[in-house]
């Protein structure tokens, strides 16, 4: 079931470019939206104009442009979640202009960080 959503949410991109994409993302929240959601897997895509999460179950899609990123880094801790491992963590401008963060578990997060940059020093 996973695999058939995952391959519906990568569909959606489809002609874009990918620079990075994890099907087994682990979303660890948005901070402006609080400690009542779920934390839950889904695919992360790093795109040169966004990057874009969409969790399996529920249906929840979370979008940052590249060019409201202001950091991004690795803690250990997202809204009083943690997994005991690296989760990327990307501080950004949401569409209501407050400064807002989010996290992932995803595998390599190093390099996750270093392409994001990549990105932002490219729309610099």
């Amino acid at each position: 079931m996973f695999k058939k959503r995952s391959n519906e949410i990568l569909e959606k991109l489809e002609g874009r470019e990918t620079i990075r994409v994890s099907k087994g993302a682990n979303f660890f929240g948005q901070e402006s939206l609080k400690l009542r959601q779920v934390r839950g897997n889904g695919v992360l895509v790093l795109t040169p104009d966004e990057l874009y999460f969409e969790m399996w179950l529920p249906k929840r899609i979370c979008q940052i442009p590249i060019s409201s990123i202001i950091d991004i880094e690795i803690t250990k801790w997202h809204l009083k979640k943690s997994k005991n491992r690296d989760l990327l963590k990307v501080i950004f401008t949401n569409f209501s202009g407050e400064t807002d963060s989010a996290a992932w578990l995803v595998r390599e997060p190093e390099l996750w960080i270093s392409d994001l940059r990549n990105q932002i020093s490219r729309r610099k």
